[in-house]
């Protein structure tokens, strides 16, 4: 479910979401496992600097969708989740996130909360809180890319080519289809050949000069007490996103989601989202 590479010469651990066929969606025990294997990371000291990826052809579609759960149980999962992805944000460690494919919701909120993000050409991003009633993505997205397009990418829901990723600052990198992880690696190695208290101390400085784990905290802080989408929302979500899912997402990766984005017939993919 979450695979685990430690490379001792150059100290890059690889953190790998291993569910393909879920397209890497993430129930709650993935999650959790992937927030046990981060902190197991940043806690020995062989280990410089985390990469992490997805895989098979997508990064990560958000939350399992196939998981049953009540409003405990979703309520649990989003602790789950806040808490792996402040972990990451936090991490004193640098952290660099390998992006193939589709990139969305709870994987794009975890690809938000690394240093550094290395994506591959033909990959997507959506933040579709506003959509699923899920206030959440404001707290990292307005530090990556600014209040204006922070506000167009989660008040829209939109999908995002990975160019106009880049181009907004989403992205740091822009690579190759299937080159995301040797990219990202190597950008790992770079940093993990640094001192690495000094890179923690620039780390720390950067996180607090930006206020970033202020804002998560905040976000969180009125998540846990948001009531969710109107009922209106939640049976148009149920009854149009999730059989659209079923019947098409996965032809709209291989045949070219990206180029649908900028004419917005991308928009209800992703059963992750």
């Amino acid at each position: 479910m979450i695979g685990v590479e430690r490379d001792r010469a150059t100290g890059v651990a690889q953190l790998r979401i291993d569910r393909p066929r879920a397209r890497n969606a993430l129930s709650t025990e993935a999650a959790a496992r992937l927030l046990r294997t981060v902190e197991d990371a940043l806690a020995d000291d062989a280990v410089r600097v985390l990469v992490l990826s997805g895989s098979g052809p997508d990064f990560c579609v958000g939350a399992d969708r196939e998981e049953e759960l009540g409003d405990e149980g979703l309520a649990g999962r989003l602790r789950v989740f806040a808490r792996l992805q402040r972990t990451v944000a936090a991490a004193p460690k640098a952290t660099v996130a390998a992006i193939e494919g589709r990139c969305v919701a709870a994987g794009a909120e975890l690809a938000a909360a690394c240093d550094i993000r290395v994506g591959a050409d033909d990959s997507v991003y959506r933040f579709p809180g506003s959509r699923l009633g899920v206030p959440i993505g404001a707290a990292k997205l307005i530090g990556l890319v600014g209040l204006g397009a922070a506000k167009d990418l989660l008040l829209t829901s939109r999908w995002v080519t990975a160019h106009d990723a880049h181009r907004l600052g989403l992205l740091q990198r822009l690579v190759p289809p299937g080159r995301a992880c040797a990219e990202a690696t190597a950008c790992a190695a770079e940093i993990s050949a640094n001192d690495p208290s000094t890179t923690a101390l620039l780390k720390g400085q950067l996180q607090r000069f930006a206020g970033v784990l202020e804002r998560i905290d905040a976000e969180l802080l009125v998540a846990e007490t948001f009531p969710g989408a109107e009922p209106e929302t939640r049976r148009e979500r149920g009854q149009g996103t999730e059989r659209e899912t079923a019947s098409g997402t996965a032809r709209e990766t291989e045949s070219g989601t990206a180029r649908e984005t900028e004419s917005g017939t991308g928009r209800e993919a992703g059963r992750g989202a």
